[in-house]
């Protein structure tokens, strides 16, 4: 049979960044918007801003990627080490879960994992002495090691993300979870880095987040009906 969730994981990532662009621009838009200001002070020309810009957001996208390799590793090792061969599926069915969860989120600003977003906080505060370093660093290294440590900010709809790529099981599966996370998440980090205006109003209205948000809780209902249906095959075999 097709594995369902390595079919469905990336995609509904992709579609979680969607969905959460209206979430986005009110969590990150202030800062994007300063690294913005930023990058138009230090570049000569707009296509130096631009190119400032996009490297705030390949270090962002390079700090979720990472994130994800790292959580899908250890997930992977815990069902090596813990032999938990025998609950995939039930780790499949908590993904649909967890999916159908964001997508509440999304839809109805319901955060049924609000303790994702406390644990995240106490990992920061390890990490935000860093941002002083960064001052030292030429133009294009500090708006991409900026951008890797704004990758790593406690965002409750990322840990979300976190949580599905460590349920994945798989380290390279988990770095392509987070970094679709990601680029769905980028049109709404690039018009406030810019300022474009047009693109902002669109990701602001309510309308995408309700067809993105509607896709993704039915991903979810189908990572868990396909999980199922793996158990209900195996039975008949």
């Amino acid at each position: 049979m097709i594995d369902a969730t390595a079919t469905m994981s990336a995609p509904a990532a992709l579609l979680a960044g969607l969905a959460g662009s209206a979430h986005c621009l009110t969590m990150c838009g202030g800062i994007a918007s300063a690294l913005g200001m930023r990058a138009r002070a230090t570049a000569i020309n707009p296509a130096g801003t631009l190119r400032v810009a996009l490297t705030y957001q390949a270090g962002r996208l390079s700090g979720y990627t990472l994130s994800g390799l790292l959580v899908g590793l250890f997930g992977e090792t815990l069902q090596r080490v813990l032999n938990l061969s025998n609950l995939i599926v039930p780790i499949r069915v908590a993904s649909g879960v967890l999916l159908v969860l964001v997508a509440l989120r999304v839809l109805f600003s319901w955060n049924a994992l609000r303790s994702l977003e406390h644990l995240g906080a106490q990992f920061w505060r390890h990490l935000q002495p860093l941002i002083r370093h960064t001052s030292t660093l030429s133009d294009t290294s500090r708006a991409a090691a900026m951008g890797l440590l704004w990758g790593w900010l406690p965002c409750g709809l990322a840990y979300s993300m976190l949580l599905f790529a460590a349920l994945s099981g798989d380290a390279l599966r988990g770095g392509a979870i987070m970094l679709a996370f990601g680029i769905g998440t980028l049109p709404s980090m690039l018009s406030g880095t810019l300022l474009a205006s047009a693109l902002h109003r669109l990701l602001a209205q309510r309308w995408p987040r309700l067809m993105s948000g509607s896709l993704l809780m039915l991903s979810g209902m189908w990572l868990m009906f396909a999980a199922l249906q793996t158990v209900s095959h195996l039975h008949h075999l």
